[in-house]
């Protein structure tokens, strides 16, 4: 499954990255490694609420909670990150039998709105 992760810098973080420049990449990918993922791609966005996105691979929902507590602990707690989220991202073609089962529950009245 593939997940995406962003979130914001803090200014530790991005004082660290402007006294000594480095590509993360490669010590972020070690890690994704170390809980058998794949990092398939990271950006920095530097330009608003959101400062890096980050694209990983995962076989299995398990890791991906190692992950969020590493991120949890080790990423924020070493000061550089300010806010850090881990959401799984579906490929289009997967999200079709998701919104065919929603169909289904709507069509069926197990759900309504508030207020109908």
């Amino acid at each position: 499954m593939i997940y995406v992760t962003y979130g914001k810098m803090s200014r530790e973080g991005l004082n660290g990255l402007t006294a000594k420049p480095e590509n993360r990449a490669e010590a972020l990918g070690k890690m994704v490694d170390a809980l058998g993922g794949k990092l398939i791609d990271y950006y920095f966005l530097l330009n608003g609420e959101i400062d890096f996105v980050i694209v990983s691979e995962f076989p299995d929902d398990q890791n991906v909670n190692e992950l969020s507590l590493i991120d949890a602990l080790l990423v924020r707690g070493s000061g550089a990150i300010e806010s850090i989220t881990t959401l799984p991202a579906l490929r289009a073609a997967d999200a079709v039998p998701l919104f065919e089962r929603a169909k289904a529950l709507q069509d069926a009245s197990t759900y309504s709105k508030p207020g109908d």
